[in-house]
């Protein structure tokens, strides 16, 4: 396994307007130990997935691994009082965390997640796991299900996109702060090269611009803070927004995955957030799959596992224990 050390990583002093814009949400994530709450990995490692592409994993709990989750780098820390009770792999999906990024953007997409997920799955020797999706992600956890009906016991989606393209709305009732001062800082920043030299700073405003409408409550974003994934050069946006919008969102085309939710056998826990976009289209899921638990959740962004975990963590516990009666009693 290649040493972590060997991986490139970005580490530099934190601009000042940066240090004062999060420090309550570092206190916030100092007091309630997020940093200090995520349990210790019982291996960590790669995964060969192609001739050049390797997958960054950790394992939590000794057995035979029984949920997946990938986005490693961020559910570590948001679901890190799932992980002590359950048989986890997690990993970075490709282009993300410490796993390779081909450059050629034609090697993501729908295809090579499905197949990522299916290598792992056998490299691990899992049977049939809870598959963990966020965001697109869910959908591909969906996805998985259909085209892999015997090895997946249960799936959680959470924020997924519609199941249709046609569906693909904004929000009833968008999220919107100011964070006009922020802007104004990464324009300066710009202006005078501090975007390169400094470019841990950069990315931890560029973060907060993105992703700020995804939150109900900024003080929320503790947990994905808490990742502090800015500190791996794949997770700066000028890396992740390729991967993600050109790569793997391009790769779905006009997509209607109808036909492909009335293949999924397994049981799915469909979480989302009042406040994100496409509340229909996603909602619409609920008509093609088997066996399907449709949640909104009020005061919830499209990050509805951060907003409320209060909420989604209890019916993921929930869920986990129902799929693994449902796994013991085949």
């Amino acid at each position: 396994m290649r040493g972590l050390e060997s991986t490139e990583r970005l580490g530099a002093t934190m601009h000042a307007h940066v240090h004062r814009m999060l420090l309550a949400l570092f206190a916030l994530v100092l007091v309630t130990g997020l940093a200090l709450a995520q349990p210790l990995a019982t291996e960590s490692g790669f995964v060969e997935v192609e001739d050049d592409v390797r997958l960054f994993y950790q394992r939590f709990g000794t057995g035979t691994p029984t949920v997946f989750i990938p986005n490693r780098l961020e559910l570590t820390h948001a679901f890190a009082e799932l992980l002590a009770g359950h048989d986890v792999v997690t990993w970075d999906p490709r282009g993300r965390g410490l796993s390779s990024r081909p450059d050629d953007l034609s090697r993501y997409g729908l295809e090579a997640e499905l197949a990522d997920a299916e290598a792992l799955r056998r490299h691990f020797g899992a049977q049939r796991v809870a598959y963990v999706g966020i965001s697109l992600w869910a959908n591909v956890a969906m996805l998985y299900a259909a085209h892999h009906p015997d090895s997946v016991a249960g799936v959680v989606a959470l924020g997924s996109l519609p199941i249709a393209a046609a569906l693909n709305a904004p929000a009833e009732d968008p999220i919107v702060h100011d964070l006009a001062a922020t802007v104004a800082e990464m324009e300066a920043m710009r202006r005078d090269g501090r975007d390169r030299s400094e470019p841990y700073a950069f990315c931890v405003l560029d973060l907060l611009v993105t992703f700020a409408d995804s939150y109900v409550d900024l003080a929320n974003m503790a947990p994905f803070l808490a990742a502090n994934v800015c500190q791996y050069r794949n997770e700066h946006l000028d890396r992740i927004l390729p991967v993600i919008f050109e790569g793997i969102f391009a790769s779905f085309g006009d997509w209607d995955w109808r036909a492909d939710m009335e293949r999924v056998e397994a049981p799915v826990l469909l979480i989302h957030g009042d406040r994100d976009g496409s509340r229909e289209g996603v909602r619409a899921h609920v008509d093609h799959l088997r066996d399907v638990e449709w949640v909104l959740v009020s005061d919830a962004g499209h990050h509805v596992w951060n907003d409320r975990p209060d909420l989604v963590l209890p019916m993921m516990a929930a869920f986990f224990e129902r799929v693994r009666d449902d796994r013991a009693n085949r």
